[in-house]
């Protein structure tokens, strides 16, 4: 299990470039006559009911604790209803962002009765008064506190076993362009610092133009994950930084990996479905992948991604599939590492 654990959370780490976790649980909701009639409670909702820092652009969303048909959300906020596959999670669909310090509700009405749901968004979404500001900054985005709804029965295994957190810096920024680089940061040492025997991330140019929001795909795209080569289909990163700055905050993550190439992580066979073996133990399956069609693809998505900055810390690009003979630094003010970078493989 442990084995398996480790690949999973090589996949996340692979797509990562870039909120809090707002959901929280709102008690049963059975305060209208359903009675016996309706065992349906509504487990928690996003955001929380009083939450005065509400992600401008995150849907309001209702878990109900077994599907029911008749749910019905009602609210002034411009949108459209949906639901989850499994009749879960209702939500209200945004057609535009919210406006920043705003107040919101939303009710939703069920057999067990109405549910009232109010809420404040935060200050995030209002703009950065000089966005070069932001140039040289770094990042620390730990996915252990992300929410993975994607894959389904999967999400609070791996989110458990993410506890590497990834390192994001912002190089430039050319108009509505932001070049940003990622890396893995090095285990064990705080403040986090780049493991530098580790290849950085070199992300596709983030679309800035509705800043402080920012956009990284969707894009297909390679990256290097422990040595192999992985391709990762429509790659999409979202956040959005706070007006000082100092963090990014209602991150997003989604993209589809083709697991084959990191196969031998697990099994050193040629067993190509390897990795989607093991996944159908956690309840997750593979698909076909947009390449070839062939079932050996796994979409991941994560949203309420926080990123706070580290002070000090600039990233370095580090290239090649491996780094030999390589050793980490030790002082947490030293970036640069002992590192051989072989480009041959």
């Amino acid at each position: 299990m442990t084995r398996t654990l480790s690949v999973l959370t090589i996949l996340a780490l692979g797509l990562t470039a870039c909120g809090n976790k707002d959901t929280s649980d709102s008690g049963s909701g059975n305060s209208g006559n359903g009675g016996d009639a309706c065992s349906v409670t509504v487990n928690s909702t996003v955001p929380a009911s009083g939450s005065t820092s509400a992600y401008y652009r995150a849907n309001v969303e209702f878990a109900l604790s077994d599907p029911d048909s008749t749910a019905t959300i009602t609210t002034d906020i411009a949108g459209h209803q949906g639901t989850s596959a499994d009749g879960l999670t209702v939500s209200w669909v945004l057609d535009s962002p919210l406006t920043p310090n705003t107040a919101y509700t939303a009710t939703l009405d069920y057999c067990g009765g109405s549910v009232p749901l109010s809420f404040t968004t935060s200050d995030l979404g209002t703009q950065i008064g000089d966005p070069t500001s932001l140039i040289g900054r770094t990042y620390v985005v730990a996915l252990g506190n992300a929410r993975i709804t994607q894959p389904a029965g999967i999400g609070s295994v791996l989110s458990s076993y993410l506890t590497t957190d990834i390192l994001m810096g912002v190089n430039d920024l050319s108009g509505t362009s932001l070049t940003l680089l990622g890396a893995v940061a090095q285990s064990g040492v705080t403040p986090d610092v780049q493991n530098t025997c580790d290849p950085s991330i070199p992300f596709p140019v983030a679309d800035f133009s509705a800043q402080p929001f920012f956009t990284v795909g969707p894009q297909t795209t390679t990256l290097s994950v422990a040595g192999y080569d992985v391709e990762i289909d429509n790659l999409q990163v979202t956040g959005t930084f706070a007006s000082d700055g100092t963090y990014f905050d209602g991150g997003t993550l989604s993209g589809t990996i083709d697991t084959r190439p990191l196969a031998p992580l697990i099994d050193s066979s040629g067993n190509e479905g390897a990795i989607c073996d093991l996944a159908v133990n956690f309840g997750a399956s593979c698909e076909p992948c947009p390449s070839d069609g062939q079932p050996y693809c796994l979409t991941l998505v994560a949203d309420q991604i926080l990123a706070e900055q580290v002070d000090g810390v600039s990233l370095v690009e580090v290239g090649g599939k491996n780094c030999m003979d390589c050793m980490a630094p030790t002082d947490t003010t030293d970036l640069s590492a002992t590192c051989t970078v072989d480009t041959t493989m």
